[in-house]
């Protein structure tokens, strides 16, 4: 199973990196334990990104992580930026027009919704922070745009943190509404443990 999380996990990363702007520490923070070491391809002065992996990360996103997560200094257009998943300029306005955009004023100095385009940033799940944080027992979700350049070694603590949920230690106490993870800070993390295996069914038949 831990194979088949981490044949899933590795396109999430890649996928966060699909505008090169998205990226985590050699150790996480707060007596976290020790991040587990990947051998990412992408890693290195020779490193590159494949199309393919990136493709499958955007699809766990959109399905998985953007109904918490959003992608703030992310643009639609992006998508099709080189070394990156490379959409064409039909599949990118396709993804965009699935969301609305408040856009104005007209020229009665009204505000109107209409579907976003690809110069748009990606819409956010929630309006502002305290719907999300409604939504999601007080936790406020971070924004993924840069989440793995915010800190060193940023593939490898998202890596562990997806793959670190476990039973709780005995003697180990965990907060309402929190989740035991020892690669995070303090050992508790709000979010619900993401991805399961077989969760996602890629659309390019990857398994």
């Amino acid at each position: 199973m831990i194979q088949t999380l981490r044949a899933k996990i590795r396109p999430v990363l890649i996928g966060l990196a699909l505008s090169a702007t998205i990226t985590l520490p050699a150790q996480a923070a707060g007596g976290a334990a020790e991040l587990k070491d990947v051998d990412w391809h992408f890693s290195g002065p020779f490193g590159s990104f494949d199309k393919d992996a990136l493709r499958r990360g955007l699809q766990v996103y959109r399905e998985v992580c953007a109904s918490c997560h959003s992608l703030k200094f992310v643009a639609y257009r992006n998508l099709g930026d080189a070394g990156g998943p490379a959409l064409s300029e039909a599949e990118i306005k396709a993804i965009a027009a699935e969301y609305e955009v408040t856009d104005g004023p007209d020229s009665e100095g009204d505000m109107f919704e209409r579907p976003a385009e690809p110069k748009d940033k990606f819409v956010p799940p929630f309006a502002n922070e305290q719907a999300a944080r409604a939504s999601n027992n007080g936790a406020y979700p971070p924004d993924l745009s840069l989440m793995t350049k915010a800190r060193k070694n940023g593939p490898n603590h998202v890596y562990s943190i997806l793959t670190g949920y476990q039973d709780a230690p005995e003697g180990v106490e965990i907060g309402d509404g929190m989740n035991y993870n020892p690669y995070f800070s303090g050992g508790q993390i709000a979010m619900a443990q993401p991805l399961f295996e077989d969760q996602v069914e890629y659309e390019d038949g990857t398994p």
